[in-house]
């Protein structure tokens, strides 16, 4: 009864990589959240990834001709990430295990290029069991920002900006009432669908298991196309350079086909912006960065806002350690060997982590950037995660497709329709880097 409740009769998987209709978009959500999940609930994406592959499972063991599809658990969930941010403890406790899953997976060699046919390099008679996942790495800003479920192509919520609330008043013994009404503004966003397509060949399958040890050529092929597209996923939220093998990136609005990041969402806002533009000077120390950061930061405060996260580029991070190393000549840094550190900041309401970002431009001039966020304000709207599918194939080949369909919403915006104008959240763009 369970895999018959799930609405996937109809989806033609065939058509992946040319036509997904908002019919088919809306089916995919119900069938990857299942039954009692709301538009807008809070969510554990990786207990709801789990659960949606015990679903498909069941659909798939009732009716084997069934469109074949397969929603991909992470190795490493966010939630860890978010351990190792907000916990006072957390930065110990991630390294010890993800060290372990890293020992688990066995993923300690070589470089993987790819694995599509016979002539890649994971192709060995003799040859260690293990593969280096050097693509595969700490992705934070997907990690930090929550995630809501969303059960249709457009996704909506209401906001109320922060002196929208009403009035209130001192009045007379015998005062004449007179109400007031709350201002609010109903936001739309529309979910855009990420796609990564691989393929493997008869004859490298078939070789991957008949080496000493065997592999599996198909979960290395599926993890790396996986990884790529959670690559893209983190440079679309912080608004960069779409292209996954850029090295070079560069703050980009988004196209037609994309969701605005979140510098395009904060510095869409031009009539009472909560940011800091410092471009026009020369701000390349902790000292001179230091107050425009508490300015943005008091900007959000009175704005209703609570900062609690701050993310900037990796040599922003570096002069930020650098400079509280001067001030209290003792390490203020907090690292782990398996990618992500931090720096506690103390603010007026608080501790806040500063964290590194590595998709974030880096070029000399200022390109620096800081980030000052109230996530609970922001949302990663999933109307499916990452779900792996074969698709049609020409030849003795396996061609798969993993693909995922969301849209970031900015909670704090109280713009019209889906056009970013209003944000609440804050930052210091144009940090002069060397």
């Amino acid at each position: 009864m369970a895999a018959a409740a799930i609405p996937l009769a109809g989806f033609n998987p065939a058509r992946i990589g040319l036509h997904i209709s908002g019919e088919d978009m809306n089916r995919r959500g119900k069938a990857f959240w299942g039954p009692g999940v709301e538009d807008g609930d809070p969510v554990d994406l990786t207990k709801a990834q789990g659960n949606a592959q015990k679903r498909y499972l069941e659909i798939l063991e009732s009716n084997p001709r069934a469109p074949y599809m397969m929603p991909v658990v992470d190795l490493i969930p966010q939630e860890w990430i978010q351990k190792a941010v907000f916990e006072p403890r957390g930065m110990e406790w991630y390294e010890e295990t993800v060290k372990k899953a890293i020992e688990d997976f066995r993923s300690e060699v070589d470089a993987i290029t790819k694995a599509t046919t016979t002539s890649s390099n994971l192709m060995h008679s003799i040859s260690d069991a293990d593969v280096t996942i050097l693509f595969k790495k700490p992705l934070v800003a997907q990690s930090l920002i929550p995630v809501e479920a969303s059960k249709g192509k457009v996704t909506q919520w209401d906001a109320v900006g922060p002196n929208g609330a009403g009035t209130a008043f001192f009045g007379s013994e015998d005062p004449v009432l007179t109400e007031s009404d709350i201002t609010d503004y109903t936001r739309t966003g529309t979910n855009k669908i990420l796609y990564a397509v691989g393929r493997l060949t008869k004859m490298a399958r078939i070789a991957g298991q008949t080496q000493v040890p065997a592999r599996d050529m198909m979960a290395i092929r599926t993890l790396a196309a996986t990884e790529m597209l959670k690559n893209l996923r983190e440079r679309s939220i912080l608004g960069v350079t779409r292209n996954v093998q850029a090295t070079a990136n560069a703050f980009a609005d988004a196209a037609s086909l994309e969701y605005a990041g979140l510098y395009e969402l904060v510095t869409a806002n031009s009539t009472s912006p909560n940011f800091k533009d410092v471009s026009g000077s020369t701000i390349d120390t902790y000292d001179k960065i230091r107050p425009y950061l508490d300015e943005t930061y008091m900007l959000m405060v009175q704005d209703g806002l609570d900062p609690n996260l701050a993310m900037c580029d990796y040599k922003t991070f570096g002069l930020f350690a650098r400079g509280l190393y001067e001030h209290f000549r003792s390490d203020q840094v907090k690292t782990t060997s398996v990618g992500v550190a931090k720096i506690t900041l103390v603010m007026a309401n608080g501790e806040m982590p500063l964290v590194p970002v590595p998709f974030l431009p880096t070029a000399a001039g200022t390109n620096g950037s800081i980030f000052m966020e109230d996530t609970r304000h922001l949302a990663r709207r999933v109307l499916w995660a990452e779900t792996m599918e074969e698709i049609a194939s020409g030849n003795t080949s396996t061609k798969f497709v993993i693909d995922a369909a969301e849209v970031l919403i900015d909670k704090s915006d109280i713009g019209s329709s889906d056009v970013p104008a209003y944000s609440l959240q804050g930052g210091v763009f144009g940090i002069t880097l060397s």
